[in-house]
């Protein structure tokens, strides 16, 4: 995942070097046009007195200029690419290819940021797997298994973005990170979620979506890492995994 995540930035990086190359160059080509015309304009009488020894310079000088012209809509279509493709690989560096969620490195930079944050006091965290993703993978193939993640994560993003932070941490592990919290908003949350899962179950006809969790709560726990929340998280989940239903 790391090497990945550097191979996009590295390209990104590229991108923006280019943007960069294109910006300077065309303000000192425009600086030396200005400078150009102004000496032109500046030796204007001098034109029309030499204007027969001189017309093959002001016409190579006008030619110049349409080249100039045409070089600027030409890199201004080229900035406008490039800006789009940096944007787009920086973006990809974060996310998760087939969920959309925010990837391991991206779940990993969030967590570091509470280790000194007065927020893990009241942090709950949640570990979601689906249970019946190895039987899916081994008996129908992974496509299916790539689409019951992609429908879980359709299902996780939707619910969560009104109470926290969703992430895929990986193969077949969600996490949510929840500030502020206490045993009712994390009910709530866990409620809502039951609910949008019991929907597809009941509509969708093939495989129905099973889902283990298990739920710290820092301000019951107090815990001063937040290291040892998501240890506490991984724990339960092996040892005690609940689920929902």
């Amino acid at each position: 995942m790391k090497s990945e995540f550097y191979d996009k930035k590295k390209r990104a990086h590229i991108y923006r070097s280019i943007y960069t190359y294109k910006i300077v160059t065309l303000c000192v080509i425009l600086a030396l046009n200005f400078i150009l015309a102004g000496f032109f304009f500046k030796n204007v009488d001098l034109y029309y007195i030499y204007s027969d020894s001189l017309a093959p310079y002001y016409t190579i000088v006008g030619l110049r200029l349409t080249i100039f012209i045409a070089s600027i809509i030409i890199d201004i279509y080229i900035l406008k690419r490039t800006a789009s493709i940096e944007k787009r690989l920086s973006t990809l560096a974060f996310l998760d290819k087939l969920t959309g969620l925010p990837n391991r490195y991206s779940c990993d930079l969030l967590i570091q940021g509470y280790n000194d944050s007065p927020k893990l006091k009241n942090l709950g965290f949640i570990l979601m797997q689906l249970n019946n993703l190895k039987d899916i993978n081994s008996g129908s193939g992974h496509k299916y298994g790539n689409n019951l993640i992609a429908e879980f994560s359709g299902i996780l993003e939707d619910v969560g973005n009104d109470y926290g932070y969703i992430g895929r941490n990986g193969g077949n592990e969600f996490i949510v990170l929840l500030e502020d919290c206490d045993n009712t908003k994390i009910d709530m949350f866990l409620m809502d979620l039951t609910k949008r899962i019991h929907g597809y179950n009941e509509l969708y006809v093939g495989v129905p979506m099973e889902v283990s969790y298990s739920k710290v709560l820092n301000s019951l726990e107090h815990m001063d890492k937040i290291t040892d929340v998501i240890s506490l998280g991984y724990r339960r989940i092996h040892e005690i995994p609940q689920i929902l239903s």
